[in-house]
């Protein structure tokens, strides 16, 4: 699907481009598929790994400030990150006239709507990864004053999209965003592999990062006491709260950390484990996907976004307490063909991923919205 001319996209990534984790994976291969189209000026912090795309040009905030960053907190550091985006967004928004301007997550439509007076005529494309309030309140206890303000800003910022990209299935059936148009497109994963050491026996793995709400302190202490054969291996940057639950619980044998790997190497460790563990507290996580794709059943804590992908029984197995998870730990020991059992709904999940990331359908569910902007 190609034009004559190409139009020109102002795309809105408040994140460091590009790093191999979180947000900026699936922003990155947003930006791949769109560059294909569109004639892109690309705004994003000056952190992150230095890369060219075909039809993209990077406009970095300044390279004298690059901070370190916490997940899902409101920072002094990230509100002068935005601030200094800002500036660059109405510098370009002066000089060029924008078809599109593509703002992701929240932070981004926030940057899009207070320039949109400079973009008067542009469409305007949300790619929403979470609600503000579902991503803010993982490390931050809720404030009903900063809760309201964020909620109205949310409100005029999803009233104001042309389209609104969805990260998870579960916002289909939402109030406010239901009210424009939308479609669903999960986060990509990268597929290159890299050969890398794996523990000698068989192994559950978790990848990711190791923060509280992530729940690998309620999910070891179950592991301890489940008498198995098969070790758990852990793969992200380790906290001293996980390395204190392995010690109390006398489990270091059995429990492999093995610190942060590269996506290729992380990909290499998942296709030799026997299956991927999911114990996250609350809060959505792309982690189930990423099993999937390697054709691995999940373990999984039993609640709401977690049943998005996991079905208990047909590609992975569902808990809600630590009874039950060590009943399935017990089971997967004793009867071997409780995984094996689970490869056709595992295969199917894998399946219908594939078609959300399918570039051509994104396209075509993407383009039609912004065919009008001139």
């Amino acid at each position: 699907m190609h034009h004559s001319k190409r139009k020109k996209m102002l795309f809105i990534a408040p994140s460091p481009m590009y790093v191999e984790k979180g947000s900026s994976l699936r922003m990155f291969a947003i930006l791949k598929i769109l560059a294909t189209e569109y004639d892109i000026d690309l705004v994003t912090y000056s952190t992150g790994n230095p890369f060219q795309l075909e039809h993209v040009t990077v406009h970095r905030t300044p390279r004298f400030f690059q901070p370190d960053l916490a997940i899902g907190k409101i920072s002094i550091a990230k509100l002068i990150f935005d601030f200094l985006m800002y500036l660059k967004i109405v510098w370009l928004s002066m000089r060029h006239t924008y078809d599109v301007v593509h703002c992701e997550d929240f932070e981004g439509v926030a940057l899009g709507y207070f320039s949109a007076w400079f973009n008067k005529r542009s469409a305007f494309v949300y790619d929403l990864h979470n609600r503000i309030l579902d991503n803010l309140h993982l490390k931050t206890k809720p404030n009903k004053i900063l809760d309201t303000i964020l909620l109205f800003l949310e409100r005029r910022f999803v009233n104001k999209s042309s389209q609104i990209i969805l990260n998870w299935k579960k916002y289909e059936s939402d109030v406010l965003l239901t009210s424009r148009p939308s479609f669903l497109y999960y986060d990509p994963i990268d597929d290159a592999m890299m050969v890398t050491d794996i523990p000698p026996q068989p192994y559950l793995i978790y990848a990711g990062n190791f923060e509280t709400y992530q729940g690998l302190t309620d999910f070891i202490p179950v592991f301890a006491k489940t008498k198995t054969k098969y070790a758990l291996c852990l793969v992200g940057t380790v906290t001293h709260a996980v390395t204190a639950c392995i010690a109390e619980h006398n489990c270091e044998d059995r429990v492999y950390v093995l610190g942060r790997k590269t996506v290729p190497e992380t990909n290499h460790l998942i296709q030799h484990a026997l299956c991927g563990i999911l114990p996250r507290r609350e809060g959505s996580c792309m982690k189930a996907i990423h099993y999937a794709m390697w054709h691995k059943a999940v373990i999984a804590n039993d609640t709401a976004s977690n049943r998005e992908i996991v079905i208990d029984g047909h590609n992975g197995y569902l808990y809600d307490s630590p009874e039950a998870l060590r009943a399935i730990l017990e089971n997967i020991e004793k009867n071997p063909q409780a995984l094996e059992h689970l490869t056709d709904g595992v295969q199917q999940t894998a399946d219908l991923i594939a078609n959300i990331w399918d570039t051509k359908s994104f396209l075509e569910r993407y383009i039609p919205c912004n065919a009008d902007s001139k």
